[in-house]
């Protein structure tokens, strides 16, 4: 978890036991919150963003690690994978990655080339 989540989550706790729920259930504060999927549905009808299931944070979150040029085992690791090549099915390719790429192996050559066969 990155600084920002974990100050958010010590906000949260702050005046709380340490036996409460962070999230609990909007059924009672003595109930834990046990599906976020509902919620997440929920929140994505209401901000009117249509075919987004939750699977998609995981390959957004493995996408932006790989962009930030973190190492694919590291990936794993943080996506909770045993199998690099499970990672790899989350991991999206884009556009501007695969070009930043092709630059970088790219040759400088002198800015004049001899033809061949001229003097």
């Amino acid at each position: 978890m990155n600084d920002e989540v974990r100050e958010t989550l010590a906000e949260l706790c702050k005046d709380k036991r340490a036996d409460d729920y962070v999230f609990v259930s909007p059924k009672g504060s003595d109930e834990r919150q046990r599906e976020v999927k509902k919620g997440f549905h929920t929140a994505c009808r209401l901000a009117g963003i249509e075919g987004l299931i939750w699977k998609d944070l995981r390959a957004t979150f493995g996408t932006r690690l790989a962009e930030a040029g973190c190492d694919a085992f590291t990936i794993a690791e943080l996506l909770g994978h045993s199998d690099v090549r499970v990672t790899m099915r989350y991991v999206r390719s884009v556009e501007e990655t695969k070009r930043a790429a092709a630059e970088a192996n790219k040759t400088e050559f002198p800015k004049k080339c001899p033809q061949i066969g001229h003097k």
